[in-house]
């Protein structure tokens, strides 16, 4: 598929560009499509889309802008300009950038904008075609796929083919991350970490000359790691002299990376010279070393499988249960939690990423269970997982702890609110007559105080004392529990279920469910489908 990227600050033509044509018809996937150029340039470095179609006149950044920020990025992406009017200077800056067409809004229909995409995707195909054995690529699938090196005889010439049974010595980036299953139960919380491949093969060239080597060939093998193959240059030398220079070298570029990136890189280095295959085995072999970054509070360089880094075995701890974790939080066993929490500690002080994402995962379903439990549509206090993640570095351990110690206290007294110990009569009945009411447009704080038959100002100030939220905020909490509800249980439009949780505008719903959940209810719907197919 090739990859397509839609930029129009105008709404109503955005629309028309994302539906003129079926995309997925004619072999393209629509990775964005945005109104503002620098939303899409952000969006540019994490697709890196094969094909971007741009209007010329934006607000901001215009067409022109953009295209030159992205020519700054990536010299190969195709783009199409698209123009409410003609100008000989537009066309003679596209020119400039290299820009592959450019077509006018009032000459654009469903046959001539076809033609031009098509043409352009034939070229990049071409394009791909000629890129998809080169060196590098080649050296990736042998690490991948473990291929081996016979299969390209036929397509390889001599020199470059022993090129593949040479010795080399290896550099691995590991980005720090968030556990990927954390974006079941939190959606959304992995959404931003993606490598930025063309600045890090830059860095990595940039710094091996400067340190006697050569960089053969560097690629990611995942979505936080990148992997750099390096060749010393000139004579042989030393064992001694190898170390060093790679030392140098990895920590050259450990610094410059997290000077940039904010201290979120890992850094491996392995100055046993040999070929990639042979790597692929010892890399596997020592993937602890690279699992026990979770654990890690900051970032570190090592030598991979050195002595320093040995491999940790795992504890003799129990296994806790997520049901004896959903019990205790119940009980309101404060001591027992606090156990969970110090064994946590433990762990990370020890490295020990075994027991530390064990005790996370079955933290997590505990509290997925309560959130079930307390959120219903007829309960009297709503708990949400979710809320306040986003205030807490989920790729620290520490602040994983923190994050749970926070959660038990607000479970706590969600709970004590379900069993009516926490509210006042008055404040009790308001939440009812919210929760049953939520459907309602005009339900207000003015009609929630007459309903209770208590004055306005005393229930607004009551309410937040004793809730913790206005009554505003809390309704929107309770209508957006609701509309995931109804994500979940079927495929609505967006403002099918405005409609159903008491909004009168599906703009407005958006809003209020991004800032409550974190995600648009676009990504919401998404990541739904993606779990149930």
């Amino acid at each position: 598929m090739i990859k397509v990227l839609l930029i129009d600050d105008e709404k109503m033509a955005l629309e028309y560009l994302e539906n003129i044509i079926s995309w997925e018809m004619y072999g393209f996937e629509v990775v964005g499509a945005l109104t503002d150029a620098k939303q899409a340039l952000k969006i540019f470095r994490r697709t890196r889309p094969d094909l971007v179609i741009s209007d010329v006149c934006m607000q901001g950044m215009d067409g022109l802008d953009f295209a030159g920020a992205i020519r700054e990025i990536d010299q190969s992406t195709h783009i199409l300009f698209l123009s409410g009017y003609k100008s000989f200077d537009y066309a003679k800056e596209a020119i400039r950038l290299g820009i592959d067409d450019y077509l006018l809004k009032s000459d654009m229909d469903e046959e001539l904008l076809l033609t031009k995409i098509l043409k352009i995707k034939e070229k990049i195909e071409k394009e791909q075609q000629k890129k998809q054995y080169t060196e590098g690529m080649i050296f990736r699938e042998l690490f991948l796929k473990n291929i081996e090196e016979r299969e390209y005889r036929g397509i390889l010439g001599e020199a470059e083919y022993i090129h593949l049974h040479k010795k080399y010595y290896y550099l691995i980036l590991s980005l720090r991350h968030v556990p990927r299953f954390l974006e079941e139960y939190l959606p959304g919380i992995c959404g931003e970490e993606y490598l930025d491949e063309l600045y890090l093969k830059s860095l990595i060239h940039t710094e091996a000359e400067r340190g006697g080597l050569r960089d053969t060939a560097a690629f990611a093998v995942s979505e936080t790691e990148m992997l750099a193959l390096l060749e010393v240059k000139g004579s042989v030398i030393s064992q001694k002299e190898i170390f060093e220079k790679l030392y140098r070298v990895s920590d050259r570029i450990f610094g410059e990376v997290n000077r940039k990136d904010s201290m979120q890189f890992n850094l491996f280095f392995y100055p046993a010279g040999c070929a990639i295959r042979q790597f692929r085995k010892y890399y596997r072999e020592n993937k602890n070393q690279l699992n026990q970054c979770y654990v890690r509070q900051k970032p570190r360089i090592m030598e991979l499988g050195s002595a320093d880094a040995a491999f940790l075995t795992k504890q003799e701890r129990s296994n806790v249960s997520s049901e004896q974790i959903y019990e205790a939080i119940k009980a309101a066993d404060s001591e027992c939690l606090e156990v969970y929490m110090e064994t946590m500690l433990i762990a990370i002080e020890q490295e020990d990423y075994v027991t530390y994402l064990w005790y996370v995962k079955e933290i997590m379903r505990a509290m997925r269970r309560l959130e079930i439990f307390l959120t219903g549509e007829k309960r009297g206090q709503g708990f949400c997982f979710a809320e306040s993640a986003g205030q807490y570095d989920m790729r620290n351990p520490c602040d994983m702890v923190k994050f749970f110690r926070f959660k038990f206290e607000e479970i706590k007294k969600a709970y004590e609110a379900e069993c009516g110990g926490a509210y006042s009569n008055s404040i009790q009945e308001a939440i009812s007559y919210i929760h049953k009411n939520y459907g309602r447009e005009d339900l207000s704080t003015n009609l929630v105080a007459k309903q209770v038959n208590i004055s306005l100002s005393w229930l607004s100030t009551k309410f937040k004392e004793e809730v913790g939220v206005g009554i505003s905020d809390y309704l929107n909490k309770i209508r957006i529990q609701r509309a995931k509800q109804l994500f979940d249980e079927q495929d609505y439009m967006i403002y099918e279920v405005a409609e159903k949780v008491g909004f009168t505008s599906s703009q407005y719903f958006s809003k209020i469910f991004k800032q409550i959940s974190g995600v648009t209810p676009n990504e919401y719907r998404r990541m739904n489908r993606k779990k149930q197919g």
